[in-house]
């Protein structure tokens, strides 16, 4: 299995997951739409590997979407958090460990998105 397809498996199961142990599920009450937004971006990733997984012909196609909104909500999460410890804002409990999860997350999303776009390029000339 592709590098792409099986990181859309592992984080389209983690985005939610650790959203969910680190705010807890009261905080769909505080903020719902930053929890919804990580429970989205997995289902997509989720659905895009799941379509690959199957040999579909739009899949890269599914990737390069999946991998790209993904990817834009991790790079806003990523430097909104960076920016904000640097700043010496307020920080939470275990905040590097955060952080570096958030870098590592995002690493793996630009991977993916250049893999899938590349895929879905060599499968579609123009």
């Amino acid at each position: 299995m592709r590098f792409e397809v099986s990181a859309a498996f592992v984080i389209g199961v983690l985005l939610p997951v650790l959203e969910t142990c680190r705010r807890r599920f009261g905080y769909w009450l505080v903020d719902s739409a930053t929890m919804l937004e990580d429970y989205a971006g997995g289902l997509l990733l989720l659905y895009a590997g799941l379509v690959s997984l199957r040999g579909k012909p739009n899949a890269p196609v599914w990737l390069v979407l999946a991998w790209g909104a993904v990817t834009g909500m991790m790079t806003l999460s990523f430097f909104d958090h960076l920016e904000n410890t640097l700043r010496g804002g307020e920080t939470e409990p275990l905040n590097s460990v955060v952080l570096l999860v958030k870098f590592c997350l995002w690493g793996t999303c630009i991977l993916s998105l250049v893999l899938s776009f590349r895929r879905a390029s060599a499968d579609r000339p123009i």
